[in-house]
């Protein structure tokens, strides 16, 4: 079962979106749909670093940022600026290791992404890395 509150809508956007869920075994689920992009968003990042072919040390480095923003996001209300801080390590230290992250870049296009979902909180964290 599935419900969805659409709040404040106009011609140019939907805002506050929420979506509840009863998952299998009675556990209850709610996340705005920010909440749930940005988890996709950092999934998203995951999958173009795995690309990378990155020397091991860097790429666990990055991955640890990445559970850490991850895990920071898989709560119903994520502290963006934690989840934004964890993002721009991930982002600093692919800066560090030479890793490509020119503008047409996967990387960069979902790390963009993440800032934009994250508002202020990631241009202060995310945007000032890249």
């Amino acid at each position: 079962m599935s419900t969805f509150d659409f709040g404040h809508q106009n011609a140019a956007s939907i805002q506050n979106i929420e979506g509840d869920a009863t998952i299998e075994g009675g556990t209850h689920a709610s996340a705005t749909w920010e909440t749930v992009e940005l988890r996709r968003t950092i999934a998203r990042t995951r999958e173009e670093v795995a690309a990378l072919n990155l020397p091991p040390p860097a790429l666990a480095a990055v991955n640890r940022s990445l559970d850490a923003a991850s895990q920071g996001a898989a709560v119903e209300k994520p502290d963006r600026y934690t989840v934004g801080e964890q993002l721009g390590e991930a982002a600093r230290t692919l800066k560090e290791t030479g890793a490509p992250m020119g503008s047409g870049t996967g990387v960069r296009q979902a790390l963009c992404r993440a800032t934009e979902l994250l508002g202020p909180a990631g241009l202060a964290t995310i945007a000032a890395v890249l």
